[in-house]
């Protein structure tokens, strides 16, 4: 599926609804957005990653924090002590 769509002067855009439906994103889902070098520019529904180490394995969002179980567990130890 093909569409063409203009920038807003804040260089924003609308991704059309049947689009949308077509890859099955939502309304407020997430979404990365990826440059590449030979100027084209891909959007695919997000994928945690966790925000201390990297992992795209296992990480999960929790409250809008991308984190894995084992930067979880450390992170629950440090504020224990």
């Amino acid at each position: 599926m093909l569409k063409s769509k203009r920038l807003t002067s804040k260089r924003g855009i609308t991704l059309p609804k049947d689009l949308c439906e077509y890859v099955g994103l939502s309304g407020g889902e997430a979404v990365d957005i990826t440059a590449q070098s030979d100027g084209s520019v891909i959007i695919r529904k997000h994928t945690p990653v966790c925000r201390f180490c990297g992992d795209r394995s296992s990480a999960q969002t929790y409250h809008g924090i991308d984190i894995c179980p084992s930067c979880a567990d450390k992170l629950r130890n440090e504020v224990i002590k």
